[in-house]
């Protein structure tokens, strides 16, 4: 009898992009319709996807569809776990194929889903394959944190400037000389689109093949790899084992500029609402945003909640704020509290000790002396002191609006001649915002804005 048959292949990881594994798999199960006389009516393919995630799988589902509906008499694979490598997944196939009756045929053997023993034999094939992704999980973690203690550079895919050649890292000249041009273009007090111009002007994309794009220029900026930096899970680590394209000062000064909040409110699209992006929902701690709404009749701008929905109208709120910060910079000691008078070489060397303090937590994680998570927890901390201070340091060599309006003769007047963006980042400096809930129906009241001022 001729079964409508279709043959799903599947695999992991593709590091050439060729797919050559699937093929194989591919060619294997059509042999094998060939040899039973059945019709292939569809060749169903997940190329560098994996079974273990849980991420959808448009093959997979489209496979799915295809049993439930009754289109394919059986399917064939070339083992169980390129179908799935779960045992939740597992039971939807026993489920489909006990109720519609597809067979299921592999390469090693086929497997009688109708029966108990077919059933057992599916999920023991199963439960071993998920068994070996969890041992090699364990296995990945330990080389990895192993290659990160010992300044040995990891990727799966080859980042932009380095390659490698006879098992060393090299530096790939015309990527790297990019990279350090985009730099000298930020230093100078360039954009970030600026940069991205550039890098397009040299015909080079990223190594995925895409475009450049501000985000991705200033992921590469910041990334310590550039800086002979090995970083593990978010923490830094110790120096590693290859030639450095952007020095550590250089990527100092570039934190400090990609960081300055001036710089950061400056660009992007036409500022329109004062606290949209900046005010905190009391209720999630979400961003909150502006947007318009129907209040009674009447639309309202409001601030809205993307998490959890919590509005609040918008300009009841910036009413609040704005009258608190008017008053807290007309007070007569306002330009002393708000005066940016910091000894930035100080800073610096606070944030070189900070660093080094960093470093040092290689040497205690190769001695076996902390763990990797006690590791990564103090170097996240110490990296949030780190970046509190750049923070401090851009502040202090930029010209802050604050102390232009704490000294002015008249705040009010001032703050209404200053345009949006400065007042938003006027904001932004002293303040956190939040938008507290209240139960329906309740009248707005200033008391349901929570105001926490930052340490001058």
């Amino acid at each position: 009898m001729s079964l409508r048959s279709a043959i799903y292949a599947r695999q992991s990881l593709d590091r050439t992009g060729e797919g050559a594994a699937v093929d194989r798999q591919v060619a294997d199960c059509q042999a094998i319709a060939d040899r039973r006389g059945w019709v292939v009516v569809e060749t169903i393919t997940d190329n560098d996807m994996s079974a273990s995630t849980g991420k959808p799988r448009p093959g997979y589902q489209k496979l799915l569809s295809l049993m439930r509906s009754r289109s394919v008499d059986a399917v064939i694979v070339w083992h169980v776990d390129r179908l799935t490598r779960r045992l939740v997944d597992l039971e939807e196939v026993i489920t489909i194929c006990e109720t519609t009756g597809v067979r299921l045929a592999t390469v090693t053997g086929d497997i009688d889903l109708g029966t108990d023993t077919g059933r057992m034999l599916a999920r023991i094939l199963a439960s071993v394959a998920r068994g070996e992704v969890e041992r090699k999980g364990v296995r990945q973690r330990r080389a990895n944190e192993q290659r990160a203690a010992d300044g040995r550079m990891g990727w799966t895919r080859r980042p932009f400037g380095y390659d490698r050649q006879d098992g060393e890292i090299v530096v790939v000249e015309p990527e790297a000389k990019a990279l350090e041009q985009a730099a000298e273009t930020i230093l100078a007090g360039g954009t970030l689109a600026a940069g991205v111009r550039m890098l397009d002007s040299t015909g080079l994309t990223t190594t995925a093949g895409k475009p450049w794009n501000v985000t991705s220029l200033r992921r590469a900026l910041l990334n310590p790899r550039y800086a002979g930096r090995v970083s593990h899970r978010g923490a830094d680590v110790t120096e590693g084992k290859w030639p450095v394209i952007l020095p550590g000062d250089v990527q100092e000064r570039l934190s400090e500029k990609l960081r300055d909040v001036k710089r950061r409110l400056q660009q992007g699209t036409e500022v329109k609402y004062l606290l949209s992006g900046l005010a905190r929902c009391g209720r999630c701690g979400a961003v909150m945003f502006a947007t318009s709404a129907a209040v009674k009749g009447r639309r309202y701008r409001i601030y809205r909640c993307l998490s959890c929905y919590l509005t609040r109208r918008a300009d009841l709120v910036d009413e609040v704020v704005e009258g608190v910060v008017i008053a807290r910079l007309s007070r007569p000691d306002a330009a002393d509290l708000f005066a940016e008078d910091e000894d930035v070489p100080a800073l610096r060397a606070e944030c070189a000790e900070l660093r080094g303090r960093r470093d040092d937590l290689a040497g205690l994680l190769a001695d076996g002396l902390l763990s990797a998570s006690a590791v990564r927890e103090r170097s996240q901390a110490l990296t949030q002191r780190i970046n509190g201070l750049e923070d401090q340091i851009s502040r202090a060599l930029g010209e802050s609006p604050v102390t232009a309006l704490a000294a002015a003769d008249d705040v009010g007047a001032a703050w209404e001649a200053m345009p949006l963006r400065s007042r938003k980042q006027v904001v932004d400096l002293l303040m956190t915002v939040t938008i507290l809930p209240v139960g329906k129906g309740q009248r707005f009241t200033p008391e349901q804005v929570q105001i926490e001022w930052r340490q001058p």
